[in-house]
C-alpha cells in the first residue's frame, strides 16, 4: 500500500490484478477523512464507530472488497487517526486497499488527492466512507453508466418538498417531480474527472460538495442510476441509531443480499 502519510504496506496485502491495467482498471476512491463534527456522542470520528460490532467504514470497504468488478481501493484518511484505518484493513483483511492518502481541508481537496494517488485507470468510483448500506447493484450500474456516458450519480427521488430560501423568506419551491437526492457512489471515466478537477483549480473553485458538480461545470454528462433509500449516509447520531435498528433486523441494501 502506498501512502503520502508514510509508505507502508498493508498487512496481508496482495497485488492488484495485473490483467486489468490502466485501460480496464476500476478503482474505488473511498472518502473517509471526515472529523464527524455533526455526530455527537463519540470521541472518535463516525467512520470508526462500531455498528453492531463492526466499524461503519468496514461495512463500506467490505462491499468493494467482495465485488469482483473493483480492482483496488484508495482510502482517503484523517492523518490524526492513521492507526485506526490500518487496524480496520488488517483486522478484516481488506487486501484491495492499496493506498492511503491524507485528506484535504475540503471534500473537493480530498477527492483530488485521492484521484492523484490512483493514477490513470478506466473508471473511478467515488464512495462516502460513512454510507454503510451501499449495495453491489448500484456500484455495477454506476460503472456501466460511466462507461457509456462518461459519469454516473446514484440518486433517489426527493420525498419532501424542497424549499429555496433567501433572507429568511421562501424564494422558490421547485417542482418535486424533477428533483432527486444525490447519493454515492458516483462513477467517472478517469480522464474526465481529472480534467474537471484541473478546471476547477484553474477557476479557483474549492468548495464543490461532490464530483458530479465539477464534471457538469466542465461540460460533461452525468447519467442517473436509481439508488435505494436504505443507502443513506450516517451524518448524525439519529442516523446511527436508525442504522443500528436496521442491522439488528437484517442489513438493508439494494436487493443483492449481504
Amino acid at each position: 500500500m502506498s501512502t503520502n502519510i508514510g509508505s507502508r504496506t498493508a498487512p496481508g496485502a496482495r497485488p492488484v490484478r495485473p490483467a486489468a491495467g490502466s485501460a480496464g482498471r476500476v478503482s474505488a476512491l473511498v472518502l473517509a477523512a471526515g472529523s464527524g463534527s455533526r455526530f455527537t456522542g463519540s470521541f472518535i470520528p463516525k467512520q470508526f464507530v462500531s455498528l453492531m460490532g463492526k466499524p461503519i467504514l468496514a461495512y463500506v470497504l467490505e462491499t468493494y472488497q467482495n465485488l469482483d468488478l473493483v480492482d483496488d481501493i484508495t482510502l482517503v484518511v484523517n492523518a490524526r487517526y492513521e492507526q485506526l484505518y490500518y487496524d480496520i484493513v488488517d483486522t478484516y483483511r481488506f487486501f484491495k486497499v492499496r493506498r492511503m492518502v491524507r485528506g484535504g481541508a475540503t471534500r473537493q481537496a480530498s477527492s483530488a488527492a485521492g484521484l492523484e494517488a490512483i493514477g490513470p485507470c478506466e473508471i473511478v468510483v467515488v464512495q462516502d466512507g460513512v454510507r454503510p448500506f451501499t449495495g453491489p447493484r448500484v456500484i455495477m450500474e454506476a460503472v456501466e453508466t460511466a462507461r457509456r456516458v462518461g459519469s454516473a450519480n446514484v440518486t433517489v427521488r426527493a420525498l419532501d418538498t424542497i424549499v429555496e430560501s433567501k433572507d429568511g423568506l421562501i424564494a422558490r419551491i421547485p417542482d418535486r417531480a424533477n428533483l432527486y437526492s444525490g447519493q454515492s457512489p458516483q462513477a467517472f471515466r478517469y480522464e474526465l474527472l481529472a480534467e474537471a478537477h484541473r478546471q476547477a483549480t484553474a477557476e479557483g473553485i474549492t468548495d464543490a460538495t461532490d464530483d458530479a458538480q465539477l464534471v457538469l461545470r466542465a461540460g460533461g454528462q452525468v447519467g442517473v442510476v436509481e439508488g435505494s433509500y436504505a443507502n443513506f449516509k450516517i451524518t448524525t447520531y439519529q442516523d446511527f441509531l436508525f442504522a443500528t435498528s436496521l442491522v439488528e433486523r437484517e442489513r438493508p441494501n439494494d436487493g443483492e443480499g449481504w
